[in-house]
């Protein structure tokens, strides 16, 4: 809102994730000289997104589905873990993977998380 020649605003949100904390630690830290890093963030965002300066444009929220690369590692962790726990010590040793199935199976699964980033 702009009163008397200021823009001046109220700005609040949870401490639910990593960057949140740092965020909100830091503008912590920053006592009443918020404004100026708040103010000096939106404008290398502006510029990274100058489509935004268009009064056409359409601004989406999207909010992060809860989820970073340390728990999509831990669920995927544990069924690749669930799905190798399955081999029961009664099968063929043809039945069971050697280590260096596992050992692939390893490799592929950190490719794969690697690869995640482009959607974090």
């Amino acid at each position: 809102m702009k009163k008397d020649g200021k823009y001046r605003y109220s700005l609040q949100f949870g401490s639910d994730s990593e960057e949140e904390i740092k965020a909100g630690e830091l503008l912590e830290r920053l006592g009443n000289r918020k404004s100026v890093v708040i103010v000096a963030a939106l404008n290398d965002y502006i510029e990274a997104h100058p489509n935004l300066q268009n009064p056409q444009c359409k601004i989406e929220i999207k909010t992060d589905s809860g989820y970073n690369r340390a728990k999509i590692e831990s669920l995927v962790r544990a069924i690749v873990e669930e799905k190798l726990g399955m081999v029961s010590p009664d099968k063929k040793p043809a039945d069971v993977p050697d280590k260096a199935t596992v050992d692939l199976l390893e490799e592929d699964v950190a490719q794969m998380l690697d690869n995640l980033d482009m959607f974090l």
